[in-house]
C-alpha cells in the first residue's frame, strides 16, 4: 500500500502504529475513519468533535484528493 505523493505530508504508514493502517500524520487515526464517516453522511462538525486531533487542513487535503 502506498500513500499518494500529494498526501505524503498528511498521511503515513508505520507498521508499529495501528498495524500499518494508513493514518493521519502524528495520530493513530486511520484515514478510513474519515472516509467511512463521509460516506455515511456524518457532518464534518461532528467528525471533528469525535476526532479533535485532526486539523481541517488534513481532512480537506484527503477530501480534495478523493474528489479527483
Amino acid at each position: 500500500m502506498k500513500i499518494p505523493k500529494e498526501l505524503e505530508g498528511v498521511l503515513c504508514i508505520d507498521p508499529e502504529i495501528m498495524r500499518g493502517e494508513i493514518c493521519f500524520v502524528d495520530t493513530r487515526i486511520p484515514v478510513y475513519i474519515l472516509l467511512d464517516n463521509l460516506r455515511a453522511g456524518v457532518p464534518l462538525a461532528s467528525f471533528f468533535d469525535a476526532y479533535p486531533d485532526l486539523t481541517r487542513e488534513q481532512v480537506q487535503a484527503v477530501m480534495d484528493w478523493e474528489d479527483k
